[in-house]
């Protein structure tokens, strides 16, 4: 019996179905919340997306950023890239490094861009198709501080902060793919990103994306590891387990360390997030549409080093753009302009047909909390409108360089609102409901209804807001009080899937011989 309006209903005498019930839970019951909902790929699956730019002008940007490429080139100091893209047609000059390229060139290699991929995650439960029908999130990288709520200060980050952050988001059902999120200051510098990745694999089993690699040993060794977790290095280059981002260098140019790492991600088949960050004002023109032309032929660039390299490797078109504060110069994330850049390098990524990666949070906020707040969920809704794919920056604030746990519990807050937000609204036989509003009739109410059991589990549910308003002698909750006690909980319950204790000794060899050699 429930009461309604003040009356006093009963629900239809029809047995129940168990897995109807489920989704009638107490609000305590914190590993109920995961479980009944949908199953990880389902859960990101969202319907159309709406057009920033019209096809005219996505295709003046992508011809600016050819005539840019033929005619003024990039330079390229990786010298198997230029080897790779000489070999496949392009002109190289071996004294400034610069590489032109004939649009027909360009055009033949980024054709071998596979445009639908799987990022794969240690158990297959959480494999991600990456087919322009979902909409994932990933933790973000390279943060130097982690901020302490109870003293408003930063420390220095820590190994512990990776495995930390990875039990987390191992747990919490919208964040897609772990990103290690700071770099370790307590580890030597040469060892901060393999062992923070092997730190990552063994505590979640969720897609790894790998972020600041500076050599290719760095490179291979991680090939290796993630060859061990899928069975082998061929199983890795249909299974991808790991991901890796690699930024370019605005304007024009692709460094060397970064580019020849790229060049063995290539060759394994390891998928590429290409990430220009060009400012608009600063490593890019002022206007937007002159940025996302930098942005275009960094990224075709790239994509066609590694393409001539290993035919078919995985790329997305990935970008982190922003404007500068017209008063100081600074670098601005979080503005209308930013966001604009950042939509538009989702259209020029999908009107060449790759998969794409963009960055969504991050916010250029100096602490966490409402500012941040703002500033993520704008971008993260802009990204999801236009087509976004695999959004990047979880938890982290200003412009990535300082982790908040509080702000990952916000943030991933925001993350599962925009996805409920973009999965749209079903119009069935089922949805439409015209039996049960037949039943119901005038001035009833649908509380009792079987109909309304069923569907309640389909309405998103917070795992942080709490609707209740506080008594008169009793303190309200800051939002950060709450996120803490949240990562807390999870932190104290959640058990990450372990590795096999043979996976786990063989990542340890391979991390020791790195650190040794």
């Amino acid at each position: 019996m429930v009461f309604s309006n003040g009356q006093l209903l009963k629900l239809e005498q029809k047995p129940l179905n168990v897995s109807v019930i489920g989704v009638v839970r107490s609000t305590h019951d914190q590993a109920q919340e995961v479980r009944s909902m949908p199953d990880f790929e389902t859960r990101f699956k969202v319907r159309k997306s709406f057009a920033l730019m019209t096809d005219d002008e996505k295709k003046r940007i992508h011809e600016a950023a050819i005539e840019i490429l033929e005619h003024t080139g990039v330079r390229v100091h990786s010298e198997t890239a230029r080897i790779a893209l000489q070999h496949a047609g392009a002109h190289v000059d071996d004294r400034t490094l610069d590489v032109k390229m004939p649009g027909d060139l360009i055009d033949s290699l980024i054709s071998k861009v596979p445009s639908k991929i799987t990022l794969a995650g240690r158990t297959k439960e959480h494999d991600l198709p990456v087919d322009g029908t979902h909409l994932y999130f990933t933790t973000d990288g390279c943060g130097v501080a982690v901020w302490d709520y109870s003293t408003n200060t930063r420390r220095r980050s820590l190994l512990d902060d990776v495995r930390r952050t990875a039990i987390i988001s191992d747990w919490l059902p919208y964040v897609s793919i772990y990103e290690p999120m700071v770099v370790a200051h307590d580890v030597p510098e040469d060892e901060h990103v393999v062992r923070g990745m092997k730190t990552a694999m063994e505590n979640t089993s969720k897609h790894i994306l790998t972020e600041s690699t500076t050599n290719v040993e760095e490179a291979q060794v991680q090939v290796q590891m993630a060859s061990e977790i899928v069975g082998g290095v061929e199983e890795l280059r249909k299974r991808y387990y790991m991901s890796a981002m690699v930024c370019t260098i605005s304007p024009l140019v692709l460094d060397e360390s970064a580019t020849e790492a790229a060049m063995v991600w290539a060759e394994n088949h390891v998928p590429i997030h290409i990430t220009s960050m060009a400012a608009a004002g600063l490593s890019g023109p002022a206007t937007l549409a002159g940025d996302l032309v930098v942005c275009h032929a960094e990224t075709l660039a790239l994509a066609c080093a590694a393409e001539a390299h290993s035919p078919g490797a995985p790329v997305l078109y990935g970008s982190v753009l922003s404007s500068i504060d017209p008063m100081t110069g600074s670098y601005v994330s979080g503005s209308p302009e930013s966001l604009l850049l950042c939509a538009g390098s989702v259209e020029m990524g999908k009107y060449c047909g790759f998969p794409i990666s963009t960055g969504g949070f991050g916010a250029g906020a100096k602490f966490p909390g409402s500012q941040a707040s703002i500033e993520n969920a704008m971008s993260s809704c802009t990204c999801g409108l236009v087509g976004g794919e695999v959004v990047n920056g979880l938890g982290v604030v200003d412009f990535s360089a300082l982790l908040s746990y509080e702000q990952l519990m916000i943030d991933h807050e925001i993350a599962g609102m925009t996805v409920r937000t973009y999965q749209g609204i079903d119009v069935s036989d089922e949805s439409l409901a015209v039996d049960v509003i037949k039943n119901v009739g005038i001035g009833g109410s649908f509380l009792a209804q079987r109909h309304t059991l069923k569907h309640l589990g389909e309405l998103y549910r917070s795992l942080l807001w709490k609707d209740y308003i506080p008594g008169p002698n009793q303190t309200i909750s800051d939002v950060m009080d709450l996120a803490k006690k949240k990562y807390q909980w999870i932190l104290d319950n959640h058990m990450p899937e372990p590795l096999e204790s043979g996976l786990k000794s063989e990542l340890d060899r391979l991390v020791h011989e790195h650190s040794i050699g």
